[in-house]
């Protein structure tokens, strides 16, 4: 009876912090402008797919793009249909996919564990990593993607000393589900996790058919969205298998990703401080992993860090999942370690947390281009007394660890909405164009861009705007998938002589041109019949 009230509580606990995180991160969730290039490329295509209806012929500014499949779009979409087109409804489901990795690591960690407060520990670990939180703030494929590699490694743990066939079809549907996330590298973690995963005393068995329907599940799902295309146009084929697979894998040059093969050993620890400082600075201690954790650990961060670093294309949330093992890892290490050890941790833990908030406050006297609002500089100020207080009166161990690196997170996050927000331009947002175009009550005309993508322009305005290609690469669309000309109305080739009649015939009626910086010499003549100009940032507004 007492087990069953503790565990009761625990969960409750459990609940609890979750709760309190989702209402952390739903604040000011649309605070800062969508940012370029990634977060405001899957925005718009959610917010084309949702006004088109259209959800298996994902589109970018009006012209096909099929780089991933549309889960993603599908689900930011909704977020879009429950809150209306703006960046709060784009990034909800966001925010509840990171509590959903944070749940599934929790679960995860009873399984590897058999321990409520390692999986516990695990879980704050996992939600107070750097990358995590990034991963959460910024619209892409990954987090979603990780959440269903993490449903799917918990699916299979549950799966394996039971085999009860619910657990199996769970595990091939969020298999599926990755699947039709990001392709293929979707498999990566959870298949390296089913090679090395082992259960003692492991008893019953699951008859074939079982198997076969599961894995037939799996098949249907994953190829469905894939095979329709291709049944639709045989280029998919290529496009596919060779673009998104081997050249993305091989070649530097396609996606504009390269990055030295030291990338993933640099960032990952970096980006996961200071919980990486622990591991670094306690490996000897791995030594009394058990045989089958150190097999399985192996396979899940080892494996993955030399396969994704070969690769040529390189961004640090391709390994979101290996921090989801990472934060296991650390998890066990923590309760391995001597008082003394802990005490050490404590107090560099402190220091390092107290040198970041002091240097959060010091952003607004250092000539670095930031704007901190005076209230911002006070919040950082309570923060830095929290930290304090628990410093000084909560008993020293693993739990004070924890809570002052959660606490510095509950409060960082608010903050960074607001700092985000107010430095608009650092981040590479064309927010404060959209409002500049509000405020000139100018969103009925035609929005003309030139020589850029900028996708999160037509985002603010949630409006269809027109894109100028000159020179610079990113105008370089796919349009070998279009059927008919319409794309036309959205992309105009400067050198083209047709298109360039068209875009003076546009420029002549009621346009706004936007431009990042002046527009060369060669080109003022896109200006000359509009007699406004405005300057907001590095954008030039010509009305």
């Amino acid at each position: 009876m007492k087990q069953a009230i503790a565990g009761l509580r625990h969960h409750t606990l459990v609940a609890a912090l979750l709760f309190v995180l989702l209402l952390v991160l739903l604040y000011n969730l649309g605070g800062w402008g969508l940012v370029e290039t990634s977060e405001a490329r899957y925005a718009e295509i959610s917010r084309e797919m949702l006004l088109s209806g259209d959800w298996m012929h994902p589109r970018l500014l009006g012209i096909h793009h099929f780089h991933k499949p549309p889960i993603t779009y599908t689900i930011s979409a909704a977020g879009m249909g429950l809150f209306g087109v703006n960046e709060f409804g784009v990034r909800f489901f966001l925010q509840l996919s990171l509590l959903g990795q944070a749940l599934m690591v929790y679960l995860i960690g009873q399984e590897l564990f058999q321990s409520r407060k390692m999986a516990l520990t695990a879980l704050i670990i996992y939600v107070t990593l750097p990358a995590v939180l990034i991963a959460a703030r910024n619209l892409t494929t990954d987090s979603f993607l990780a959440t269903f590699e993490l449903l799917a490694i918990w699916a299979w743990m549950r799966y394996k000393p039971s085999k009860k066939p619910a657990w199996l079809y769970l595990f091939y549907l969020a298999l599926a589900l990755a699947f039709l996330t990001k392709g293929p590298v979707g498999l990566i973690f959870p298949v390296l996790v089913v090679i090395g995963y082992r259960v003692k005393g492991a008893s019953g068995y699951l008859s074939l058919v079982h198997h076969l329907l599961a894995f037939s599940l799996f098949l249907v799902l994953s190829a469905s969205w894939y095979v329709y295309l291709m049944w639709q146009d045989r280029q998919f084929v290529d496009y596919f298998l060779l673009n998104h697979i081997v050249k993305r894998y091989t070649s530097p040059e396609t996606f504009g990703r390269s990055e030295p093969w030291w990338f993933y050993l640099a960032f990952i620890p970096v980006l996961s401080l200071p919980w990486s400082a622990v591991l670094l600075l306690h490996l000897p201690a791995l030594r009394k992993l058990l045989p089958e954790h150190k097999r399985l650990f192996v396979l899940w961060l080892l494996i993955p860090l030399l396969f994704f670093s070969l690769s040529s294309s390189k961004l640090i949330l391709y390994v979101l999942p290996m921090l989801a093992g990472i934060a296991l890892l650390i998890s066990w290490l923590v309760y391995q370690l001597t008082a003394r050890d802990l005490r050490i941790i404590a107090r560099v833990t402190f220091v390092y947390l107290g040198l970041v908030v002091l240097s959060l406050i010091l952003l607004r006297f250092l000539p670095l281009g930031f704007t901190v609002p005076l209230p911002l500089v006070l919040f950082a100020v309570l923060m830095l007394g929290v930290i304090y207080l628990l410093w000084r009166y909560m008993q020293q161990g693993i739990q004070q660890v924890v809570a002052a690196v959660l606490a510095f997170t509950v409060f960082l996050i608010p903050f960074s909405t607001h700092l985000l927000g107010a430095n608009a331009e650092q981040m590479n947002s064309s927010k404060a164009v959209a409002d500049l175009i509000r405020e000139e009550n100018l969103q009925g005309r035609t929005i003309i861009v030139y020589d850029r993508l900028l996708p999160s322009l037509a985002f603010a305005l949630n409006k269809d705007i027109v894109s100028v290609s000159d020179q610079h690469h990113s105008l370089k669309r796919e349009t070998q998938f279009e059927t008919g000309d319409a794309w036309r109305n959205h992309l105009l080739r400067i050198q083209d002589r047709q298109d360039s009649a068209r875009l003076r015939e546009m420029l002549g009626g009621q346009a706004v041109l936007v431009s990042k910086r002046e527009l060369p010499a060669n080109r003022n003549w896109l200006r000359s019949q509009l007699t406004h100009s405005r300057q907001v940032g590095v954008w030039m507004v010509y009305y």
